[in-house]
Order: C-alpha cells, then structure tokens, then sequence
C-alpha cells in the first residue's frame, strides 16, 4: 500500500496554553493523505479545519502529536529546512490574496524565485509562462490594485506554483469571490491536480465545492468526525471494490452538510416515511421551483416540468399530483407578491396596519386553503393578526397563539392544528415574500 505524503498523527493545537483563555483549536485529529489527491477540510467556521491547513504547511506546531511531510516529522527541521519545505514542497492560496500592491502582477508571480536566487531573465521567463497559463499576462506588468477579485485570485495561484512545489494548499481560497469567479477559480485547482499532478489541499466550509474532491474530511469541534471518498470520483488511493458506494446518505449530506452520519441516515428514514419523492425528485423540484420564484419560469413551464418524465429532465410526477403542487405554488407566489406591497405602504410612522385590499386577498386564501368557516367578527380578527404579523408587529409564536384565542380574548377561535396550519402557511408567504436582503424578520 502506498505511504502517506502527509499524515497528521493525533494532532493537538492548544492557543495560550495555560492561560485563563486558552483553547484548543484541534483535538487528536489523525488524517492522512496520499500523493496526487484532491483533499477538502470541510466544517462549519471555527471546527479547526484552517488551523490543521497551517499545521501542514509548518506554521503552526502542534502543542501534541507529530505532523509527517514525505515521511519527515517537519517540526523537527532545522529554521533553514523549514524555509526550503515551504518554498519547495508546499505552495499557498490565501481567501485575502496577499498580493503586495506597489509592484506589478508579474514581480508578484516571480517574488518567490527571487529567495531561490534564480537569475532575472528565469524569473521573468517563468513568471509569464504561469502568466499565459491563466490568463492575466496582458496585465502582467500592472499593479494587483488594478485587477478584479478573480484576477488577483488568479495571481495568487500562478505565484503558488512558480516553484513547482508537490502540494498546493487553499484557505477558503474562493470566499471573497462572486459565484461565477469562484466556479473559474475551483476549475483551475481541479486542472492542477489532475493535469499537474499537484496534491490539493482546501479548506471550506460551503457544501457545493465537495464535489471536485477525492476525499473529504469532515470536522467538527476541532476533530475530524469521518473521512468520506467521493464515490463519484476515481480515487487516487487504491480501494477494495465495494469500499465506496454511492447511497442516498451521500445525496443527503449535501443538503444538509454538517449533520452527523446517524442524524443524515434519521433523514433518509423520515422521507420514506413521509414523502413519496426521491431525493433526486426533490433535488429537481428545487430546481424548477427556484426557476419560477426567481421568474425566470411561469406556471405552464412549471406544471409541464413536473409532469415531465425524470429522464427527460423533468420531475416525473403524476399529472394530478403535479396539477396540485403547480397550483399550490403559483398561488403562494401570487400572495407572497401581496405581503410585499402590503409592506411597502409604509406611511412615516412605519407600516400600516390595514392595508385591506392586500390583507383581504392573503385572508381569503389562507382560510380557503384550509376551509376555514369565518364569521363577521371571526374575519375581522383573523386579518386583524395577519396583519400583525406580516406587518412585523408580533412575532411568529405570538401570532399562533393570538389566532388560538377566543373572540372575547380577541382571537380568531381557531383550534391547535388549525393555528398550527395557518401559521405555517402564513410563514411561508412571508419567507418568499420579504426579500433576503432587504428586511429582517422574527
């Protein structure tokens, strides 16, 4: 079997230790990793994923346990052996970039041959090449200042790999970029690995990059909780057939990341239970359905997308079942457009609390939804509530409860499951309808 070129042997990392606010940032985390993988340290912010990165890389020794590079414990090099490992076996990406702004792209991709002593016209030489590689030689001789966040990002990468080092490593290295950029950045880290022949090492804590890795190490309060290959990827360590298998766990986890095995496996049982739809069904119906509410579908394209067969890029649902769910949909979006303009009658003292055009509509098709049998003063009082509610004066538990009460407690007279129904109906109209970047809600 093949030897590890980094194996992390129970490695403990203690911040001020044996101060009042000492912490330990990684606690016993063993991990080993193989030449030419693509590894992602994945865990939500503050697991020690980028602390266990910085113990690889020789800057941060560990106050337990011995971190190996090629079979050598590293912290025991000598200062200079330390400055040649870094140089020579390990290249870095930084989510900051770290590009010094007075000198140009190029001097920035050639600045570390210059401690090599490589002789200019080397460095110039080698420099451009990387330059031509990844497409920011024709500005190659401006100041990082100059350039977009993708472009520095790039900059990074080529200066990274100037000295030809055996492992690539990456902290967050796409977190200041927008989506498209971070796609390019993360196709390039995969080109280098599998054209290159780099071990790539990232950190992240954003579930859609697991993807592009052999292998990941899923952490969790400075362990590392499993080490998971990616099935769907061929791996670069030899595994006995049946070792990986693609099951819905895998499918899953990428829904809902940070979940232990045990709560993932709780998951799949209750949507068995519960649910008639795989979760490639409802992967798809995310899909479609994020289409329509972003607009970039309409209620026909919507319905013919679930009825159309799974194989033919559809959700493969009945044609009732289908009817029914479209119908539901474009209802909600059309009243979630209602608690928008309700919103935005705001007069100087803030919103209005009777707006009855809209009220009357979101009323109407709540009760509707659920047979409601409302009296005079039974309506009143339930739009009264909703108004309350979505006007953002009472809280999502304090509307439940107020819809629960009697007529003489000024409530709607509703029964437990009937207020527990309408609330959750109504929180799904405020969900869509208040938008994400725009106003809090409790």
């Amino acid at each position: 079997m093949a030897k590890p070129i980094i194996f992390g042997d129970r490695i403990e990392i203690t911040y001020n230790l044996g101060k009042e606010n000492e912490f330990k940032a990684n606690k016993g985390a063993t991990v080993e990793i193989f030449d030419q993988e693509y590894i992602i340290l994945f865990g939500p912010s503050g697991c020690g994923k980028s602390t266990l990165l910085y113990c690889m890389f020789g800057v941060l020794e560990p106050s337990a346990g011995k971190m190996y590079v090629n079979g050598e414990s590293i912290y025991d090099f000598t200062p200079m052996q330390m400055v040649h490992f870094q140089r020579k076996t390990m290249g870095i990406m930084y989510q900051s970039f770290n590009l010094i702004p007075s000198i140009t792209v190029l001097d920035n991709v050639a600045l570390p041959l210059i401690f090599d002593g490589v002789p200019p016209n080397e460095r110039y030489d080698r420099g451009m090449e990387l330059c031509r590689r990844f497409m920011i030689d024709k500005v190659a001789h401006k100041r990082p200042t100059l350039l977009s966040g993708g472009q520095q990002q790039r900059v990074s990468v080529a200066r990274s790999l100037v000295n030809d080092p055996q492992i690539l490593i990456a902290d967050e290295p796409v977190g200041n970029l927008d989506s498209i950029t971070a796609a390019q950045v993360m196709d390039t880290l995969a080109e280098i690995n599998e054209k290159d022949k780099k071990t790539v090492l990232l950190v992240t804590h954003d579930a859609k990059y697991l993807p592009y890795a052999h292998r990941i190490v899923y952490m969790s309060d400075g362990r590392v909780e499993r080490l998971v290959p990616n099935p769907e990827k061929k791996q670069i360590l030899k595994l006995a057939p049946g070792t990986t298998i693609v099951t819905e766990i895998e499918q899953i986890a990428r829904i809902y990341p940070y979940d232990s095995p045990n709560e993932l496996q709780v998951k799949s049982i209750v949507n068995y239970l519960t649910e008639e739809l795989t979760f490639d069904q409802i992967t798809r119906l995310q899909k479609v359905t994020e289409a329509v509410i972003s607009g970039r579908m309409d209620g026909a394209g919507y319905l013919r997308s679930l009825m159309s067969d799974f194989d033919a890029g559809g959700v493969g649902l009945p044609v009732a079942r289908a009817s029914e769910m479209a119908g539901k949909l474009m209802s909600i979006v059309e009243h979630a457009l209602d608690v928008q303009r309700y919103r935005r009658s705001k007069g100087e003292g803030g919103v209005q609390i009777r707006n009855m055009e809209f009220i009357n509509r979101i009323a109407e098709f709540i009760s509707g939804q659920f047979e409601l049998s409302l009296d005079p003063t039974q309506k009143e009082h339930f739009e009264d509530s909703i108004a309350q509610r979505i006007g953002g004066f009472i809280k999502r538990d304090e509307f439940s409860e107020q819809i629960g009460l009697s007529l003489k407690e000024g409530g709607v007279g509703l029964n437990k499951k009937q207020s527990f129904d309408v609330s959750r109906l109504t929180e799904k109209l405020i969900a869509l309808g208040i938008p994400r970047t725009g106003e809090a809600h409790h």
